[in-house]
């Protein structure tokens, strides 16, 4: 996935998002975000435990951090959980039986439980024996695991943002392929330049969740000509294998749920009233976001409230360089924002 890989392992070693027009709220209008948390390090990982607080992870791209947790019992403060040591992880999730995963920058998945940290799975080394079959980069085996979701089973399932599928494994560490993620045809007009009309892009997964129906929803970047508005959720059932996630040759284990988005960080859902959140890089997709590296001004992040073609943005011009989103049992929607610069945690209304 050439220029998707490079971008996701340039703020990794990587990053990625983008859709629908935002407006800036007036000067005058409360923020519909509040910060919880600041002065944060890179914190993308967001979850919520089993004890229904969100849990930040730091270090994602930048030295490791400990896992903070931020605790709401009558007051606000946070708590430091220094779980996986000195690793820099990508993201996290809790297993129902209270093990703590972690996916590190080093293209390892963690489990902890009863004090114990092993490796559960070495990423890089599966993806070898699971190439890519519509790799278009001549490195089939190319690995860039990025989003991180745990199972009712105690399994957990990962997307690998590289090699196009999802994943799951085991507390014993055994992997399955579950799905993999088609190319698609898309059009190269809004590009400046010598291009053909249409590229090939791949879908580059970068974020799973689990809706309240029990399957898992994927979120993609939608690698290069990265246009804004061809980025697809799919509904993969979470316990299959070999799955097919294409366009043109649809499966009923693996189909589209919703479409029309701009580069997909990451998803939530509220498992109560159905609806899904998601986090996108910025209105402008990939390219405007990448713009930041170099000017230091990052465009806003778009949040959607989602329920199929009901799309709400929240928080509009409130957020820049999107982490992860988590939605609490009581519907409180978090989010971690600001990678490159004073990390935050914050909670949104709405």
């Amino acid at each position: 996935m050439a220029r998707a890989s490079r971008l996701l392992l340039r703020t990794l070693v990587a990053t990625v998002v983008g859709a629908l027009a935002f407006g800036t709220a007036p000067a005058s209008a409360q923020p519909a975000a509040d910060v919880l948390l600041s002065g944060l390090s890179a914190p993308k990982p967001l979850t919520m435990g089993n004890d229904g607080n969100p849990v930040v992870g730091q270090g994602t791209f930048g030295p490791p951090g400990p896992i903070l947790e931020y605790v709401l019992h009558g007051r606000q403060h946070r708590q430091t959980v220094e779980v996986f040591g000195s690793v820099s992880i990508v993201d996290i999730a809790q297993t129902p039986d209270g093990a703590w995963w972690a996916i590190g920058t080093d293209r390892r998945l963690y489990r902890a439980a009863d004090g114990a940290v092993q490796v559960a799975l070495n990423i890089r080394t599966y993806q070898r024996t699971d190439p890519d079959p519509v790799d278009q980069d001549d490195f089939a085996a190319e690995s860039n695991p990025y989003g991180l979701v745990a199972l009712p089973n105690d399994d957990v399932l990962f997307t690998d943002a590289a090699n196009n599928d999802l994943v799951r494994v085991t507390p014993e560490g055994d992997a399955t392929t579950v799905a993999r993620f088609d190319l698609q045809r898309i059009s190269t007009s809004h590009l400046n330049g010598d291009f053909p009309p249409f590229l090939t892009a791949e879908s580059v997964p970068t974020s799973v969740a689990i809706g309240p129906d029990g399957w898992a929803y994927v979120g993609e970047l939608k690698g290069f000509p990265f246009r804004p508005g061809t980025s697809h959720v799919w509904r993969v059932n979470p316990y299959d294998e070999d799955a097919w996630c294409s366009l043109r040759t649809p499966e009923s284990d693996c189909t589209v749920y919703a479409e029309g988005f701009t580069a997909i960080h990451d998803l939530a859902f509220n498992t109560h009233n159905g609806f899904l959140y998601v986090y996108e890089l910025a209105a402008g997709g990939v390219l405007a976001y990448e713009e930041g590296f170099d000017t230091g001004d990052f465009p806003p992040a778009v949040l959607l409230k989602v329920k199929k073609y009901q799309r709400t943005e929240l928080a509009a011009g409130e957020l820049s360089q999107p982490g992860d989103v988590a939605v609490a049992h009581d519907g409180t929607v978090y989010v971690t924002d600001h990678m490159f610069s004073d990390g935050r945690l914050l909670r949104v209304r709405g």
